[in-house]
């Protein structure tokens, strides 16, 4: 067993022989330069079956009991390498492990709850996929353990994606409408309301007032199934050409539309520390107007359908963290996202007077 650790805490566990985990350690492609560096020289130690002179990785003997997987997934051996990837510190932790045959072909991908609330958001995931089976292109499920709260699918082949938006994202989103069912925005602001209620921050409440009126519309608009972490490193570019979507945990079947667009600009602009104008881009891309007129969704709703995600957003960073975990950064900076909105609104509403 080959430990390789981050901050201090393990992230990825190697049992068996390092050189078949490789299709597994290449799959994971982190975007920033300095974290792309080091796991490339992961990947050379790898295949040349020398981590133990990495820094800080541990590699020890272990025995393992394969009893639990033998029992659901057929041919399941010693034989087998296993790479296990820790995921970061959330409400619904979990640990993915990787299963490669002697082929160093991945055979099956299984989650394992971490956290209190990863046995549901595992098992929810399950359930989305079976739902989403005839639209393929995604992972098929092997098998579901409601009593422990874990799930097998199958590996998705496919190459990392770039950040850039493309036509292909309209073309996967496109493909989540659900027919012949609609929402209006208005139905979901009571949930949003009575959860700012229950923010413990300095919050200017008149503003977040003011941003939970926006979501007035009782305009009807096509529903969609909701990803919720649509995101390049959730993504892979298959051999059809067509968009591949991993980590469907968070996943709700019928959304409102827009709310994955959101999430693909703003988290690349926090996380990436772009400029922070995320709302201009939004209002201005020609391929998500191409989006607006495939859907008829009217323009003058993007304010609320963005602010929805915006609120949402800073009630999830709140709520669902503890103090030890709580990310002051993405709290500030998404109140500022909501602020800047206001404000455009305010700027048009005035001129429209003079």
């Amino acid at each position: 067993m080959c430990v390789i650790p981050q901050a201090e805490e393990p992230r990825w566990i190697i049992l068996g022989d390092p050189r078949r985990a490789i299709p597994v350690l290449r799959s994971w492609r982190p975007f920033k330069l300095q974290s792309q560096l080091k796991w490339k020289l992961v990947v050379l130690a790898s295949s040349a079956n020398a981590l133990t002179h990495l820094r800080g990785t541990v590699c020890e003997t272990v025995r393992l009991d394969l009893t639990y997987w033998q029992r659901r997934l057929p041919g399941c051996s010693q034989d087998w390498t296993y790479v296990i990837h820790v995921g970061n510190a959330s409400h619904t932790r979990k640990a993915i492990l990787f299963m490669l045959g002697k082929d160093a072909a991945v055979k099956a991908v299984a989650k394992v709850p971490l956290a209190e609330e990863a046995s549901g958001a595992i098992l929810n995931e399950a359930t989305i996929l079976r739902r989403l089976h005839p639209l393929g292109d995604l992972p098929e499920v092997l098998f579901q353990d409601e009593q422990h709260g874990i799930a097998a699918q199958t590996w998705l082949e496919g190459k990392a994606v770039s950040r850039t938006f493309e036509v292909a994202h309209i073309d996967l989103l496109s493909r989540l409408a659900q027919e012949d069912e609609s929402v209006r925005l208005c139905d979901f602001q009571s949930s949003i309301a009575a959860n700012l209620d229950k923010l413990d921050l300095p919050l200017d409440r008149s503003r977040l007032g003011q941003a939970l009126d926006l979501m007035d519309s009782e305009e009807k608009l096509p529903a969609f199934i909701e990803h919720r972490d649509f995101t390049p490193w959730n993504l892979k570019r298959l051999r059809s050409g067509h968009f591949g979507l991993l980590d469907w945990e968070w996943a709700v079947e019928k959304g409102l539309p827009w709310q994955d667009i959101c999430r693909f600009f703003y988290e690349q602009d926090f996380l990436f520390q772009g400029p922070g104008k995320v709302w201009e881009t939004l209002s201005s891309h020609p391929l998500l107007r191409t989006y607006l007129r495939r859907f008829d969704i009217p323009a003058d709703t993007l304010p609320g359908l963005t602010m929805h995600y915006l609120l949402r957003n800073l009630c999830l960073r709140v709520l669902h963290m503890d103090t030890t975990s709580f990310d002051t950064a993405a709290v500030e900076y998404t109140v500022q996202q909501i602020e800047a909105i206001l404000d455009t609104k305010a700027r048009i509403s005035s001129k429209s007077r003079i």
